[in-house]
């Protein structure tokens, strides 16, 4: 098949693009004859030298955390979920706020003020991967720091399991250390931040009520003072019963003089006394009734009503003043307390084998990607030929 396809290609062809052809031929068979050494070999052997000369050993240490509220454990609290060992909705939602933080760029900024994070990250030796350049920008760091710790949360356990890296064992539990410290004041300064506006908002609310009740109570001196008098209502009594005494003297003054008229005459001065004194009496009566009740002028009656309409508004801004004092004082007491805490599951434990590199794992992996890349190109370069020939 070859000869013939070869002489076609002589016969129709002239001499030089026969040629070429014939070097593409046996460039192409070289490049297929050495591919095992160029995807296969020397990827390896790159490797290999990497992970022997400049590779440096990176220590892993962990640590788990939960974060607890202080009425976790209160009976009132619990329910089916809970009991079904689902976490709590509040301390899950804590924990994610929690690890967005770990990751944010101010928890490098205060991890790099304790640790020297360029300092300690620069002791690379001749791993470029891993080395941490003095030069390298804001953003460049931040994601060297997030590559160098790592933030899982178990969504069944309720369990933040804290990783971090570093050069040496003694680095990586340091680091560790620092994250739960500082992790421990973001979540108290969470709860307590809540509890200062809340006791914030509580005593302004407090002053607020006090103004009040001080301005209801001046109202109220103001009005005794300017109508002289205590308390028009208990007067208001007082005449009320006052005018009923003397009702009850008239009808039996009343009944007394009826029986003077039966034996005697009008003109009598017994019955001329008598009849003086009801007239008094009756005048007194319209007297005292003109005090508790007139169309016209500030009476009794008035009055009542004025005054217990301040002294109710007094009463109203007394209760509102009291129940601002015991918010204050509840809200003071939950300030004080934790009303959040980080719980360590698992302290840092300083390790004694380096975790990274994996020079099993990578030299398996990189194996097996450049055997596909092996066989991709193989196969392409068999389509090739096939198609030549």
């Amino acid at each position: 098949m070859k000869p013939m396809f070869i002489e076609k290609i002589k016969s129709a062809w002239p001499g030089d693009m026969l040629k070429r052809v014939r070097m593409s031929h046996l460039t192409l068979s070289k490049v297929q004859r050495h591919l095992g050494k160029i995807m296969i070999l020397i990827p390896m052997l790159l490797l290999i030298l990497y992970l022997l000369i400049f590779s440096q050993p990176r220590y892993l240490s962990e640590s788990k955390v939960a974060i607890k509220h202080s009425n976790d454990l209160n009976g009132s609290n619990l329910n089916v979920a809970l009991l079904m060992g689902a976490g709590n909705p509040s301390s899950a939602e804590d924990a994610l706020y929690l690890k967005e933080y770990i990751n944010s760029p101010d928890m490098l900024a205060v991890l790099d003020k304790q640790l020297d994070f360029r300092q300690a990250f620069g002791h690379s030796g001749w791993d470029f991967f891993y080395h941490l350049s003095d030069s390298a920008t804001r953003e460049q760091f931040l994601n060297y720091y997030r590559n160098r710790i790592s933030v899982s949360y178990d969504d069944k356990t309720g369990l933040l399991t804290i990783g971090t890296q570093g050069f040496s064992p003694e680095f990586a539990q340091k680091f560790n250390q620092a994250v739960l410290k500082e992790s421990e004041r973001f979540i108290n300064e969470i709860s307590h931040r809540i509890a200062r506006e809340q006791l914030l908002f509580a005593e302004n609310e407090m002053q607020d009520a006090r103004t009040r009740l001080n301005s209801s109570k001046t109202e109220l001196l103001t009005y005794q003072n300017s109508n002289n008098i205590l308390d028009p209502e208990a007067q208001a009594l007082a005449a009320t019963s006052l005018i009923n005494t003397l009702v009850s003297q008239r009808i039996q003054m009343e009944a007394e003089l009826r029986n003077l008229l039966t034996f005697l005459r009008e003109d009598a001065p017994q019955v001329v006394s008598a009849q003086n004194a009801l007239k008094s009496l009756a005048s007194q009566i319209d007297n005292e009734k003109s005090k508790v009740t007139a169309p016209d002028g500030l009476k009794l009656n008035r009055m009542a009503v004025d005054f217990e309409e301040i002294k109710a508004k007094v009463q109203f801004d007394t209760d509102i003043y009291k129940l601002t004092l015991t918010s204050i004082e509840k809200t003071r007491v939950d300030a004080a307390r934790k009303l959040k805490m980080l719980s360590v599951i698992s302290s840092p434990q300083l390790p004694q084998e380096s975790k990274f590199p994996s020079s099993l794992y990578l030299l398996i992996s990189w194996l097996l990607v450049c055997c596909l890349l092996f066989g991709t190109v193989k196969l392409l370069l068999a389509v090739i030929d096939d198609h030549k020939d």
